[in-house]
């Protein structure tokens, strides 16, 4: 099982109640991201690297929208998680058009392959109703909102953190985040190669959430930072890497989707546009969804989707029934 021995990064790592996930003690009440050493911010559990004025002009916004606010350290959670066995949100197929694009009754957005080590991400939580298509066979209309790298184009393991929009049956719509660390079950795999709920952590829709998913110190380990800019909740997560997993970084993600495969399994909402901005991912170089390849959901006979992409930004738009 993975152990913290597994894990080698400079700060501090707390046990869960979940084996191979760690969470960080809150930084000082007078700690400053914008004011901190590097030094400083990596053993509070901030493995970024600050801005300056040379520095790319999205990076710079990204690192202000993030910390020109306080996050207090009452607000700073110990997620209560909650394993979802079987549920994944692995691409497992997908079908190149004329134009370039992709479709799969899966991912909608923007996929950008390279080597990245670190994807982020900013939007606000869609409003999901009743389509005109049939529910899935898990019963009424799901969906996911998320960030991740790996996980496409031949990748068989994907680290990514969002928040689930569901409908049931009966027409009422309810909204819990989660992450996943996906890789090939085997023995010693830990529960969050599935979907894993963050019961305690508070979205619902029109409020705004911010996401990072990062390997970190080397790739010895994925850290996520998830928070509600509405709330001033959040919370940073570290887990050790599940066997199996190769976390090369070969693409990262900005998707909207229908989890399991989609249809016939799971069947896609009706869901107010959803926009991802301050979205880049990091490595060598940085990129972002303009960079990448635009993926668009086709479920029941008829395309569910419409993706646009600009820098650093992506919108993806619920076109069916």
């Amino acid at each position: 099982m993975p152990t913290q021995e597994r894990i080698q990064v400079p700060y501090e790592l707390v046990p869960t109640t979940m084996t191979g996930a760690f969470v960080s003690p809150p930084p000082p009440a007078d700690f400053d991201p914008n004011t901190a050493t590097p030094r400083s911010l990596i053993q509070n559990g901030f493995p970024w690297r600050r801005p300056d004025e040379s520095s790319d002009p999205v990076l710079r916004a990204v690192w202000q929208h993030a910390f020109s606010r306080q996050w207090r350290a009452e607000d700073r959670l110990i997620p209560e998680l909650v394993p979802q066995p079987g549920k994944t949100h692995k691409l497992k197929s997908a079908e190149q058009a004329a134009d370039g694009s992709y479709t799969d009754p899966q991912w909608a957005g923007s996929v950008v392959p390279g080597t990245w080590t670190g994807a982020i991400g900013y939007w606000v939580v869609p409003t999901v109703a009743v389509p005109g298509v049939p529910q899935g066979e898990e019963g009424g209309w799901n969906s996911s909102s998320w960030v991740g790298l790996d996980g496409a184009f031949g990748s068989d393991d994907v680290l990514q953190a969002g928040v689930e929009q569901r409908v049931d049956a009966n027409g009422d719509a309810s909204y819990v985040a989660w992450f996943e660390w996906y890789a090939p079950a085997q023995s010693g795999s830990p529960e969050y190669i599935y979907q894993v709920n963050i019961s305690n952590f508070t979205v619902a829709p029109g409020q705004g959430v911010y996401c990072s998913v990062q390997y970190v110190n080397g790739k010895t380990a994925g850290q996520i930072y998830f928070a509600n800019d509405t709330t001033g909740e959040h919370f940073s997560i570290t887990l050790a890497p599940p066997p199996g997993a190769t976390f090369d970084g070969n693409t990262a993600e900005w998707i909207m989707e229908a989890p399991d495969g989609g249809e016939p399994i799971s069947s896609l909402p009706a869901f107010t546009p959803v926009t991802f901005t301050e979205a880049i991912c990091c490595g060598a170089t940085l990129g972002n969804p303009q960079d990448g390849d635009i993926f668009n959901i086709v479920g029941f006979g008829v395309t569910l989707t419409s993706v646009t992409v600009g820098s650093d930004t992506v919108t993806i738009t619920y076109i069916g029934p």
